[in-house]
């Protein structure tokens, strides 16, 4: 993703963290648009098709542990899905209440266009 310009009042490092979990990396496959090496771009105009859950009402102190995992899973260069494991418990199944099995389903969704997506490349 890139030339991302946030509104006023919105916060960036909740943008951050609510990108990484599954349902967010399904909906970047369906919607970014897939070039030539397995690249991924993402579009401006796409990054509103983006599914992202609203982290309003989470907590500043959750989301910076949170983000502290995420940076050091990221710059560690680990398996991107541990990641994905934390924000989908944390997030989405425990405080939002979303289905684990949805979590399940959208994650298989992702894994399966990702794989597509680097084989053609």
């Amino acid at each position: 993703m890139h030339r991302m310009k946030f509104n006023p009042g919105v916060q960036p490092e909740k943008v951050l963290l609510s990108y990484y979990n599954s349902v967010s990396f399904a909906f970047t496959e369906i919607c970014g648009r897939s070039y030539g090496g397995g690249v991924l771009e993402i579009l401006p105009g796409e990054m509103g098709k983006i599914m992202l859950p609203r982290l309003d009402n989470v907590a500043d102190a959750t989301c910076r542990s949170l983000l502290q995992q995420i940076d050091q899973i990221v710059r560690n260069d680990d398996d991107i899905e541990k990641a994905l494991d934390i924000v989908d418990n944390e997030i989405l199944i425990n405080l939002l209440g979303i289905d684990s099995e949805w979590c399940r389903v959208c994650r298989a969704i992702w894994k399966k266009m990702k794989n597509r997506r680097i084989g053609r490349g």
